[in-house]
C-alpha cells in the first residue's frame, strides 16, 4: 500500500496560520501515518517574495517523509520584470530547490514533476514536447510501478471545465505520457477541487485519472473551503479522498475509487461523508 498527500496552492504570504498548523499535523505523523509521498503542485508563494518562499521552505523542512514539489505561476516574480523574464525561477531555485522537474521512486511508486509555469504569461501554463519526452524516458523503465505526474496547471478538465484553464500543449503531451503508462496526473492552479467530479476524473480514453486540488492553506478561496487530496493505492485500485477544512480540522469529504482494468480506469464507488 502507498499513500500520497496531494497539496497545492499554499500561497505563503496569504496563509491561515491555524490551517497551516493543522495541515502539517496531517502530514508529519501526529494525525496518522506519514504519507509515502507528499506531492506539492505549485504556487508555494503569493508573489515569489523571499520571505514567502522562506516560509514555505520552513514548512517543507518539517515534513518527515519524502516530498516532491514543482513551481506554479505565482512562484515567478510578478512586478520585477527583469527577473520575471530573464531569471524567473532564480529565487525558487535558491530557496526551495534547484530542480524544476524532480522525481521520486520507491518499490511501488514513481513520480515525476513537470514545470508548467514560465515568465511570459501572468497566469497560464505550458508543457513542451521535450518535457513530456523527458518524463516518458524516466518512467518507461518502471513497468510495474504506479506512475504519477505532478504539475501546477491542469492537463485534463472535467465536463464543463473552461478550455483556457487547461495547460497549453496538453494535446501533444498526453499521448506521450500515456505511452509511458502514466496513471495519475496531480495538479492545482484553479483553487477548486472539482468536488462535483469528486476531485478525480478520467481523460477521454480513460487511461489517466486527473486529480485536482484546491488551495490547502491560503485565504484566497473560490467558493469552497480549504482542502487537499489523500490518495491510497492498493493493488490495482486508487482511492481519492478529498480532505476538507471544517472550520477547526480537516475531515473526509467526497471519496472515489478507481480500478485499473486493461490499461484503463473504471470507477468502483463514490462516497459522500455526512459531516461535510
Amino acid at each position: 500500500m502507498k499513500t500520497i498527500a496531494h497539496i497545492s496552492d499554499l500561497h505563503f504570504g496569504t496563509e491561515d496560520p491555524h490551517i497551516t498548523t493543522e495541515l502539517l499535523a496531517e502530514l508529519d505523523g501526529r494525525r496518522g501515518p506519514i504519507p509515502s509521498l507528499v506531492a506539492v503542485s505549485g504556487d508555494l508563494s503569493q508573489r515569489a517574495r523571499i520571505s514567502e518562499l522562506a516560509a514555505c521552505r520552513s514548512f517543507l523542512d518539517r515534513l518527515p517523509g519524502p516530498y516532491l514539489v514543482v513551481p506554479g505561476n505565482h512562484d515567478v516574480p510578478l512586478f520585477d520584470l527583469p527577473t520575471r523574464f530573464m531569471r524567473p525561477f532564480e529565487r525558487y531555485r535558491q530557496i526551495i530547490t534547484s530542480t524544476l522537474c524532480p522525481s521520486y521512486v520507491d518499490d511501488e511508486l514513481a513520480a515525476v514533476g513537470i514545470n508548467t509555469a514560465h515568465g511570459f504569461t501572468f497566469k497560464g501554463g505550458r508543457i513542451t514536447r521535450e518535457q513530456a519526452e523527458v518524463a516518458r524516458a524516466q518512467l518507461t523503465s518502471l513497468p510495474t510501478h504506479w506512475k504519477v505526474v505532478v504539475a501546477h496547471h491542469p492537463f485534463v478538465l472535467p465536463a464543463g471545465g473552461r478550455p483556457h484553464d487547461r495547460v497549453l500543449g496538453a494535446d501533444e503531451a498526453i499521448p506521450i505520457l500515456e505511452d509511458a503508462e502514466v496513471n495519475l496526473i496531480l495538479s492545482g492552479h484553479l483553487h477548486v477541487a472539482y468536488a462535483s467530479d469528486v476531485a478525480g476524473f478520467r481523460n477521454a480514453d480513460k487511461k489517466i485519472v486527473a486529480v485536482h486540488a484546491g488551495t490547502c492553506i491560503s485565504t484566497r478561496l473560490r467558493g469552497e473551503p480549504n482542502g487537499y487530496n489523500h490518495l491510497t493505492i492498493v493493488g490495482d485500485e486508487v482511492t481519492i479522498v478529498h480532505r476538507t477544512w471544517s472550520g477547526d480540522q480537516f475531515v473526509d469529504g467526497v471519496s472515489k475509487v478507481y480500478r485499473r482494468q486493461r490499461a484503463r480506469f473504471v470507477p468502483v464507488r463514490v462516497e459522500q461523508r455526512s459531516h461535510v
